[in-house]
């Protein structure tokens, strides 16, 4: 299997991921070991980003590219961000970093663990509105999601797209966790399985793969293609990515029952 990972913080000296070149070069080729051949950086933009920060993300992107190519490092190598959901988001988008590849369409954003924020879905609505498309990071990981599912279908619902992190499928967040994560891929709400690497020790590009090994004990092989390099490719490039169409029962039923039923089953329509 090859994989496309569009949640990644190997950029060096820039957030909680790399905190040197020698550090990014490792999980790179610690990447191109598990068969990552592209790899979308991520870098955080918070309330405090400014032209500064910037810069210095546009300046170690360049170095990374350089060093890895130098050292015979073959991933494409991409940036993009992951943007904390505040009133300040929508100014950020005057980066050309703020969208994948700089591409208009397509981009990344988290939310407080613990504290659900107002305004969400009307950030979602004029996202579209403005032609991009927004992906959810993590939503496996927020407590209060976990205890009202509808509130991810109604934002799923608007368009927002959904990426799960591969640990959040493997235990490595808990059981909690594990369980929800299998409970929304069985209810067909990702689009993506990403590595949301920050290190190569604890958060690294490993559990990507172990999450495509679990995952195959209960998908298809095209909707393990799809989450783990179809849909990645096509937010890359700015493609529209296909969005499954979901009925309120889907909440009442079983989600043991619903994980070992063919996904192929449920219909589709293209968003982005």
């Amino acid at each position: 299997m090859v994989f496309t990972d569009i949640h990644s913080h190997y950029i060096y000296s820039v957030d909680d991921g790399a905190q040197d070149i020698d550090q990014t070069l490792t999980m790179l080729k610690a990447a191109q070991r598990r068969n990552i051949r592209h790899l979308l950086a991520t870098p955080h933009i918070t309330e405090e980003t400014d032209q500064a920060v910037s810069d210095r993300i546009l300046r170690h992107f360049e170095i990374v590219r350089q060093k890895a190519k130098a050292g015979g490092i073959d991933i494409e190598l991409s940036l993009g961000s992951e943007i904390f959901f505040g009133s300040h988001i929508d100014k950020h988008f005057a980066f050309p970093w703020a969208t994948f590849n700089n591409n208009g369409k397509y981009f990344l954003f988290e939310l407080p663990l613990f504290d659900l924020p107002t305004g969400v879905g009307d950030f979602i609505f004029n996202s579209k509105l403005q032609g991009r498309t927004p992906i959810l990071a993590h939503p496996e990981r927020y407590l209060y999601l976990r205890n009202n599912v509808s509130i991810l279908l109604g934002w799923y619902r608007q368009g927002c797209l959904m990426q799960m992190n591969a640990g959040s499928l493997t235990g490595h967040f808990g059981q909690k966790v594990a369980d929800f994560s299998k409970k929304l891929l069985s209810m067909g709400l990702y689009h993506f399985i990403a590595s949301d690497a920050h290190d190569n020790n604890f958060r690294n590009y490993k559990a990507l793969e172990e999450a495509y090994q679990e995952a195959a004990l209960f998908l298809e092989d095209d909707e393990l293609e799809r989450l783990f390099h179809i849909n990645p490719q096509k937010a890359l490039s700015g493609s529209p990515i296909a969005q499954r169409e979901i009925h309120d029962d889907i909440l009442k039923e079983s989600w043991l029952r619903k994980l070992f039923s063919p996904l192929r089953q449920i219909k589709w329509h293209r968003t982005g």
